[in-house]
């Protein structure tokens, strides 16, 4: 992470900040239940919108993954990041990482 980025929480499975620009990052480094990973995008989504408050915006989500882990993922996990990007008004970037 770089200077700028705040740092939301960190554990053994995953990561969770914001960046200098009010942007927020997830990265998935071993495997979580579904119900972490909306809550995950709860705590994500209210901070962004904290700092979006005096400066309305659309909601920006970069989540990372690593391709096998992706491939496993549940099709639950896969329909609600569907939803959050068509329904929620979120922007939402998927990066697939090599291992």
């Amino acid at each position: 992470m770089n200077e700028g980025e705040v740092l939301v929480r960190k554990t053994a499975n995953y990561r969770i900040w914001l960046d200098e620009t009010g942007i927020g990052r997830i990265r998935i480094l071993k495997r979580i239940n579904f119900k972490t990973l909306v809550a995950l995008f709860e705590e994500l989504h209210g901070e962004i919108r904290k700092r979006l408050a005096g400066n309305p915006g659309k909601v920006h989500i970069v989540f990372y993954i690593s391709k096998s882990l992706y491939d496993e993922m549940s099709v639950n996990a896969k329909e609600f990041l569907g939803f959050c990007q068509s329904c929620m008004g979120i922007t939402f970037e998927l990066v697939l990482i090599e291992m």
